[in-house]
């Protein structure tokens, strides 16, 4: 994971993300209230001369499904999915999504990569 996120510029930079991130729910609309427990944002890495990523978090206690929301499944592939047991949790090359819907244990965190 630390070689990961320093292979990434989009994630060390010294600025807010402002213009370079989209965020997202379980689908389109994302809840900020008081009571929600998921969030998932697209990092595009262009402005930084990297991937994109597509970070899907889960804080509730059951499993949830989140819709993809940027670019098409075949794009995406899976780096991290902290729901599933070592060392199937982590992807150096990434895994394909294959589909445009993942389903993400309870407390866990996926990470997507796009080239």
């Amino acid at each position: 994971m630390i070689a990961f996120r320093k292979a990434h510029p989009s994630l060390c930079r010294s600025r807010f993300w402002r213009e370079d991130v989209s965020w997202y729910g379980t689908g389109p609309t994302r809840d900020l209230s008081a009571e929600s427990r998921s969030l998932a944002f697209c990092l595009r890495g262009a402005s930084q001369h990297d991937d994109d990523l597509y970070v899907m978090i889960n804080a509730y206690w059951d499993e949830l499904e989140f819709q993809i929301q940027e670019g098409t499944a075949e794009e995406w592939t899976r780096i991290v999915d902290t729901g599933l047991p070592s060392p199937e949790d982590f992807s150096e090359h990434g895994l394909p999504l294959g589909h445009p819907k993942y389903k993400v244990a309870p407390r866990s965190i996926v990470v997507l990569l796009r080239q």
